[in-house]
This record gives C-alpha cells, structure tokens and sequence, in this order.
C-alpha cells in the first residue's frame, strides 16, 4: 500500500483519500488489509464512512486472515464503527430490490479461524460492540470457531458477567458449546464465577445434566475443585444431577469430592440427596475406599462420623477389597476406621487375605512395622486361609530379598552416611560450646577462679543442659552407626537406622535451644534483642516440624 495512503487511513485524512479515490481498491497491505481494514483498526468514522461511499463493495472483502472491517472493528472496539458499517449495510438492503439482509450476511461473516465479528468483541471485552451485534441478529445461534468456542462459552469462561447477561437476554437461541464437549456453564463453575453460573441456570436449567467428552456434568468439576456454593447452585436447579456417573470410571461427584477430601462440598451433596451415598462407582468402590485409597483423612473421618454403617464401612469392591484392605495396602493411617466397632477385622479379599495380611505382605510401605502394631492392637487377625501358597510366597521373598540385600541397603548405607556426619558435627559443635561457655570464665584469683561468669543465671543453666543433650543424643546416634555400619540383616538396619534417625532430631533441637539460651543469657541487658532472638529461634521449631512431617 502507497506510504501516504497508509498514513492517511491511519491518521484519518479524508482529503488525500479523497485525492486518491480512484486508487483505493487497488491498495493493500502485505496481510491483504484494504484502506477500510486500516482506518477501522485506528478507529476514524470519517474515514471509514468516506471510503464507504466511495467504494461500496469494500465492506466485504476480507484480508488474509479472513477479516472483515467489521472483524477489525469489533475486536479493537470501536462501537461507533461497528454502528456505521451495521447502518451502511441495512441501507444497502434498502436500496436493494428483494433485499437479501445484507447486514445480517456481514455479521455472520468468520474469518479463517471461524471467528464472527461477535467472537472478536466478546473475546476483547468490547460490551457495547457486543450490544450492537446481537441486538441487529437476535435470531442467529452464533456457532463455534474452529476451536469450538462460541461467543457465549468465551463470556462465560473470561468471567465476563455483563457479556453473558446481553447475549442471553438478546438472542434468542445462542449456541453454548465450548472445547472437549463442555457448556459455558461448565467454563463458569470450573472457573468459580457466581454471576455466570447462576444466569445460566436461570436461562437453561438443563444445562446442569448436559455432560462433556468425558462424562462431567458441571457438578463433577464442582465437586472435583471443591466449589460449595456452585455445587450448591447446580444441586438447587435439578438435584438428580448428583447421580449422573462419568464414562470412564463411572464416578458421580460425590466420589470425586471423596477423592480430593473436600468435605464440605460432601455434607452439601448428602444434605440435597440422602441416598446418594449408597452408589459405587465402575469398581465397584464407594466414596469411604474412594476417600481411603487418595488418603484423604478429613474425609474419611467425616464419612465414620456421620455414616456409621457396616454397608459401607465393610462394602467390598469388584477385588473384594473393603476400605480397611486399602487402608493396609496404602501408606495412610487413620486410626478411627482401624480402631472403628463396626470395621470387619476378618473380611477376605478375592486373594483371601485379611487387611492384616494384606499390612505384612506390604512391606515396602511398612519397613518399621507401625502400621502392623496398630492393627494387631485393634483386634486384626492372620487370615491363614491360603497357608500352602503363602509359605511358598515367603520362599520366593526371601530369595528376592537374598538377591537385593545387596541393592536395597546400599542406598540406606548412603543415606546413613549423610546422618553420620551431620551427628559428627553435633557432637564437635557442643562439644566447643561447653569448654567456650558464653559470657567467659572468671579470671579473678578467689573461689570463683575458673568458673563461668554466667553461671547462677537460669539462661545459662538451661544452655548447659541442652547442649550436654545435644552432645549425648548426637554421640549415642554416631555409636548406633557405628554398630550397624556391617551387619547384612535389612529389618535390623533399618529399626537402628530409624533409633539414630530420630535421636539426631532430638539433637538438632537441643542444640538449637542451647544456642537460644546462651544467646539471651549474654544479651540480658538488652531485653529487647534478646527477646528477639528467643522468639525468631523458636519460629524454627514449627517450620521444622511441618517439614519433617511432610517428608
């Protein structure tokens, strides 16, 4: 496109357009955009009115894109026009014999990607674009692009409330489809927006029952993210949705919420409908092995504490596996379905084994025998229904653990090499703590010679025991080292690695109280700091805590 003709559709020159009017259908940028493209992008009405009038075909024609001058002005939101090119049109159709609603045509025009003039002003945000649009084709569905996105399903998944509010109240029956088969009131609830979700329950309750391409009605991503009040919404519309299973696994939202621990949104779900508790899903699992087998113990609590049932607490799945059999055969303990009255100690498998079988077939979850004790404790029995083929399974474990005696402990052996110097390093630390007391020896001749000047201080007292502890528990971890450094027996190296394990944490604390404690005995006269200095040591003591008990 000529330089100066550009620049004038850019800064709204009518004069040299009009100087070249003879040159301005010929004229084209390197995307195939007109000078119309152009000045309705910078957004001058004069310009792009002058253009029009003189050359009237230019509103149809698209760049490379597929875009028309409207697409242009729409995405940039330029209402006024949006106006003027939807006016010219309808004059058009005026002036046309039999007119054949060619404004109605523009509008419905898409570009490459399938995208209307309407996409664009929805995608953009442009709300009275999208006004002018719908209000001049209320009868049209508006379809989806290419990436089977229509104008509603973008409103509702941006949050854009308003956008959603003008297009259900304008048009009388917009398509609402979006990508993987899902509604916009699927985009709305995933995306937690209130405004949306309701307005489209509002305007089609049925929304709520239609699934996507993987069987999740909006009340299994409800469910699945925890939204109380979008289940809430959905439950009030139409309670049978809470139902409906998926394709795959045949799970309702109810054993989605079970598997993410979201109680609330389970007490919402029961509180609506009573007996939905009762379905199971393709494997045959309720939501209480649902909740065990994802380790959720909130709501494995919750389920005991308001279902009390031997039905589900003792339901057994397609594998015949009840929940307290996944409880054994996973590495999450809780301690009310084990110890609960109605929980069958003595229910088999399809394998015929006990959920205590199943804890001491399990070793690889339970190395130190924890879970084992409380089950035993609880009342749990062997089953020994299979006795002939379990000594034969225990033959070919302890050939199997003969040949990874060497595999498995090495990596422990590493591990344990680690502990042993950080222990080193206790015991050097506290041991150069005690002969270099904080605040010094007193060196004056006399009764006192030799003696902490510190001494009759609480702080300093407390300094010293925590520090002796420290060197104590750190030397005794060393020692069990030590002694466990050559023997071959994986279950014994393990309890003595998980003693030394536990002694140095021990250690790490006394020394980090000792540290606390001499500090403030020698910063006594400044209260303030040493008050500091206790409150910012002893934040290390929940953060360590939380760490380990993450590890």
């Amino acid at each position: 496109m000529d330089t100066s003709l550009y620049r004038a559709a850019m800064e709204g020159n009518t004069e040299i357009l009009n100087q070249n009017k003879n040159l301005l259908e010929n004229q084209l940028t390197p995307n195939n955009n007109t000078v119309l493209h152009v000045a309705a992008q910078f957004g001058h009405i004069q310009s792009v009115m002058q253009i029009l009038n003189m050359c009237p075909s230019m509103y149809r024609k698209v760049n490379s894109r597929g875009d028309t001058s409207l697409h242009i002005a729409a995405r940039e939101g330029h209402s006024t026009i949006v106006r003027a090119l939807i006016e010219y049109a309808n004059a058009l159709d005026e002036e046309l014999e039999n007119g054949v609603g060619t404004a109605k045509d523009m509008m419905r025009m898409s570009n490459a990607v399938k995208d209307t003039a309407l996409h664009e002003a929805v995608r953009n945000h442009h709300s009275i674009a999208v006004q002018l649009l719908t209000q001049e084709d209320p009868e049209f569905c508006h379809p989806a692009n290419n990436a089977e996105e229509t104008p509603l399903y973008l409103a509702a998944e941006r949050g854009y409330v308003g956008l959603v509010f003008v297009i259900l109240e304008t048009c009388t029956v917009p398509a609402y489809g979006g990508p993987g088969g899902r509604t916009a009131l699927h985009s709305a609830v995933i995306h937690n927006l209130e405004g949306c979700t309701r307005k489209l329950l509002q305007w089609k309750p049925a929304l709520s029952k239609e699934a996507d391409a993987y069987g999740w009605t909006p009340l299994h991503y409800a469910a699945r993210f925890g939204y109380v009040l979008r289940a809430r919404d959905l439950l009030n519309a139409d309670k049978s949705v809470a139902y409906i299973v998926d394709k795959d696994n045949k799970k309702t939202a109810l054993h989605l919420a079970a598997s993410q621990g979201h109680v609330r949104v389970l007490e919402e779900l029961i509180s609506h409908c009573m007996d939905s508790w009762e379905i199971v899903d393709g494997r045959g699992q309720n939501m209480l092995h649902i909740a065990v087998k994802n380790g959720k113990k909130r709501a494995i609590k919750f389920i005991l504490q308001n279902f009390p049932l031997s039905s589900l607490i003792n339901q057994k799945d397609v594998d015949g596996n009840t929940p307290l059999h996944l409880l054994a055969a996973s590495d999450c303990y809780e301690a009310s379905l084990v110890k609960h009255p109605k929980a069958d100690m003595m229910a088999f498998n399809n394998d015929s084994l006990t959920p205590l079988d199943v804890v001491c077939s399990n070793k690889s979850v339970e190395p130190w025998g924890f879970t084992k004790r409380n089950f035993t404790n609880a009342g749990a029995n062997l089953g020994r229904r299979d006795v002939f083929s379990r000594d034969k399974d225990e033959i070919v474990t302890k050939e199997r653990h003969h040949v990874l005696e060497k595999v498995l402990p090495t990596d422990i052996r590493r591990s344990a090499d680690t502990h042993l110097i950080v222990a080193a390093l206790i015991t050097i630390a506290t041991f150069a703590a005690g002969f270099t007391v904080p605040g010094g020896y007193d060196a004056r001749q006399g009764l006192d010679h030799g003696t902490a000047i510190l001494a009759r201080k609480a702080a300093f007292k407390t300094f010293v025991i925590t520090d002796f502890m420290a060197m104590i528990f750190s030397t005794t971890a060393m020692l069990i080292y030590v002694v466990v450094a050559g023997d071959s027996d994986r279950d014994k190296f393990l309890r003595h690695y998980a003693s030394a394990y536990y002694l140095i944490v021990i250690a790490v604390g006394a020394m980090v109280l000792a540290f606390i404690t001499g500090m403030y005995a020698v910063l006594a006269h400044s209260l303030g700091l040493a008050i500091a200095v206790c409150v910012i040591g002893c934040l290390s003591f929940p953060v360590n805590y939380f760490l380990l008990r993450k590890a």
